[in-house]
């Protein structure tokens, strides 16, 4: 007997945990979207594990073309540029989840505080959330990225996350603001509140759970923030250029104007699955979207077929 409630449990807390992941695939945008994110994904997990060969490493002849030893050819320095991309996808990902996670804990912790804030508190977050509104990330890592140039030292992935983190926050937490405003006005909170429930359990009961889908649309946005971010600082040079990620292989490549001498085989892998990786981000972004606004989806009429 024991067992068999231990057994439902578990089935209950496995339910719980894929719930979400069964909703987002309903929709046939985040659907797609989904299935290229995890093909980004198991791709980077590979070249944690295993690459041709050593990413950073001067083995080869310079600037060989596709062939079947070299399946991307090798760069303008003799690197091979598939163990390149396979071994900087995981850094890459790394980033944006990273800052995705981070900056939307943060949005989502102010935002529902908010809502939630007397009038004169609530005035004081909303003119903090306008000032980090106004605060460009990127031009924040520039500055950081030139000092540490100007003393001979590089930009980690640390403090580069710090600085999107603290950057891109403030989006999310203007949304929830405003969703938590509009939710807390419902007849069943409203009942919560009047029965003496406490507001940090219907913060995280009822309120959490009814924005759960714009969470999640929250974080794939602010993932693509970080991600793109990444990106553009490494591709101004700013980033430790030593550091295998595909904003430093699209640094390198334009660098070496390897667009101009025909060495598109270096260029365009990483450009390509930078553009696959937002592409999956903006198509779940728009399933959450349609998931969470009825009013969004496009719903298809089957006409029955008249038998002749």
């Amino acid at each position: 007997m024991i067992s068999k409630i231990r057994e439902n449990r578990a089935f209950d807390i496995i339910f719980k945990i894929f719930k979400p992941l069964g909703v987002l695939l309903q929709n046939n945008k985040s659907k797609a979207g989904f299935l290229l994110l995890l093909s980004i994904i198991i791709f980077a997990v590979v070249g944690i594990f295993y690459t041709p060969y050593p990413p950073n490493a001067y083995l080869f002849k310079k600037s060989i073309p596709p062939s079947y030893s070299h399946l991307l050819g090798t760069t303008g320095y003799g690197q091979d540029v598939f163990s390149q991309l396979i071994g900087g996808a995981a850094p890459t990902l790394l980033i944006g989840f990273s800052v995705g996670i981070l900056g939307t804990l943060i949005s989502v912790f102010v935002g529902v505080l908010s809502g939630f804030a007397s009038k004169g508190a609530n005035e004081v977050i909303n003119a903090i959330v306008n000032v980090f509104l106004v605060i460009p990330g990127v031009l924040l890592i520039m500055l950081f990225g030139a000092y540490f140039l100007g003393i001979h030292q590089n930009l980690g992935y640390f403090p580069t996350i710090l600085i999107l983190v603290v950057t891109g926050w403030a989006f999310g937490a203007r949304t929830f603001r405003s969703v938590t405003l509009s939710v807390a006005k419902r007849d069943y909170i409203l009942s919560s509140i009047l029965i003496g429930e406490r507001k940090m359990s219907i913060i995280f009961r009822q309120i959490i759970k009814s924005i759960m889908p714009v969470i999640v649309s929250n974080f794939f946005f602010t993932a693509m923030y970080g991600t793109m971010g990444l990106t553009f600082v490494e591709y101004l040079g700013v980033g430790n250029l030593q550091q295998v990620n595909w904003g430093t292989m699209l640094y390198w490549a334009i660098n070496n104007e390897a667009y101009l001498v025909g060495e598109w085989w270096w260029i365009l892998p990483p450009a390509i699955f930078i553009a696959v990786l937002m592409f999956s981000f903006i198509l779940l972004n728009f399933g959450m979207d349609e998931i969470a606004n009825p009013a969004l989806r496009v719903f298809k009429v089957k006409k029955n077929k008249v038998k002749s």
